[in-house]
């Protein structure tokens, strides 16, 4: 981007595509109506996940999208702080009690995550949850069938499907999709036997108790199952989809800025300080009124998303002309956002690799294009779960932090990173956690 500027045009295969780094044309683009397609390398996603929340677009999208909704809104996140909360206590005891020096924080962080979104945009009980078929292989191998997807994707003699056939990439596909079958399957079942048990007019809100000890609405698959408009293969793939997008995506950023503390000490003391402030000694659960009071928690969480976003490139597909600034988008081709590189354009950031959370305090926000940050994408197909995910991290990432100093051996000069739909850690996570003393 540096040599062809703001604009710039590549061929996938017989695709154009034409790449926009301005953000404030992006804004545009991303905003318009003519872009909400999702682009054709999408479509090796959704042979896999259906063509849904995810990889989809036009009706079944918007219709899927409308279903979920409620389950993402103000209400909905905010009765889930207790399942969260709990799940972190999961987390923070196996932190106490297994003695080992540096590990992957990952690895922990994203059965938390699981559990989390299990029993709350799934609808089951943790007794449901740790039985769920192939549970441990799904959460420690999905990141690798997006890998997968990614080249399929990227790499074009893998479009070619008879080449395709032959990789070891395919047959690890095709042994995940069966097991994604299974495992969606008995939570879809789970759930429709508990929907059995309703009364129709008490459908709206489900008041039993799950383990968790908090009542729950209806979940996202309740929500699917009662609207009867996706046929099976669609419940299977958007169970699948929710579940994985949720879990991976929330465990990633939550190691990142776990790690992120551990290379930064002078950072993490500042928001251990700013922890220690709200929540004092008291042993409680956090709260959205706690992350209200942490404005430093925002702005690491902000940093950590701007060097590590979720959806590193966006592909869209114009169904008509579309005209910015002095170029003329021609209908058919595709926009590529590279909000990966937007986010690092020393255009707008100084300094763009160093990690500094005071980029987001009020002052220099308001000296910056806001469009050179877009996390969660802009327009009618943004981001679905910003809050579930902003939340479910900050409550992961308080609750650790203010109980264990995390140190690493390695520094922020070792991190290697690589985009695979979202932004990896080559080098995992690696972090110590010393225990801190509390009165």
């Amino acid at each position: 981007m540096a040599d062809y500027g703001g604009v710039m045009r590549f061929w996938l295969g017989p695709d154009l595509n034409i790449l926009v780094s301005n953000p404030d044309e992006l804004k545009l683009l991303l905003s318009n109506t003519k872009t909400s397609v999702k682009g054709p390398q999408y479509q090796y996603m959704a042979q896999v996940l259906g063509g849904g929340i995810l990889s989809g677009s036009g009706p079944t999208w918007r219709k899927h999208r409308k279903i979920a909704n409620p389950n993402y809104g103000k209400r909905a996140i905010e009765s889930y702080s207790e399942v969260f909360n709990i799940e972190v206590d999961y987390l923070l005891h196996k932190f106490r009690t297994v003695k080992r020096g540096q590990f992957d924080v990952y690895t922990d962080v994203v059965r938390t995550t699981s559990h989390a979104v299990c029993q709350t945009l799934m609808g089951l009980t943790k007794e449901q949850t740790l039985k769920l078929p192939h549970i441990e292989e799904v959460i420690d191998s999905s990141p690798g069938l997006y890998d997968v997807i990614f080249r399929r994707m990227t790499k074009w003699y893998l479009q070619i499907d008879p080449v395709f056939w032959v990789t070891s990439d395919y047959h690890f596909q095709k042994h995940f999709v069966n097991i994604m079958n299974e495992f969606s399957e008995r939570i879809l079942l789970h759930r429709a036997d508990k929907l059995k048990t309703l009364e129709d007019s008490k459908r709206n809100l489900m008041n039993s108790e799950d383990d968790a000890g908090v009542n729950t609405q209806l979940s996202v698959i309740d929500r699917f199952l009662l609207s009867q408009e996706l046929n099976k293969e669609e419940l299977v793939q958007e169970t699948f989809t929710i579940f994985t997008s949720s879990q991976e995506a929330t465990a990633k950023i939550s190691s990142f800025l776990i790690l992120m503390m551990a290379y930064h000490p002078k950072c993490q003391e500042k928001l251990y300080e700013e922890i220690k402030r709200v929540i004092g000694d008291e042993d409680r659960y956090v709260t959205d009124d706690d992350f209200k009071q942490m404005p430093y928690l925002e702005m690491v969480f902000k940093e950590v998303l701007r060097l590590f976003p979720i959806g590193a490139i966006l592909q869209r597909t114009l169904n008509e002309d579309i005209t910015v600034g002095d170029y003329t988008l021609p209908a058919g081709c595709s926009l590529v956002a590279p909000i990966y590189h937007l986010h690092r354009d020393p255009r707008f950031w100084t300094d763009p690799e160093h990690f500094d959370p005071e980029r987001f305090n009020p002052d220099n926000v308001k000296k910056r294009n806001p469009n050179a940050y877009i996390p969660f994408s802009l327009g009618p197909m943004d981001c679905l779960g910003r809050y579930f995910g902003t939340k479910l991290v900050k409550t992961v990432c308080v609750r650790v932090l203010r109980e264990f100093e995390a140190s690493s051996t390695e520094t922020y000069d070792d991190l290697k990173v690589f985009i695979s739909i979202s932004v990896a850690s080559q080098n995992g996570f690696p972090v110590q956690l010393k225990p801190r003393k509390i009165s």
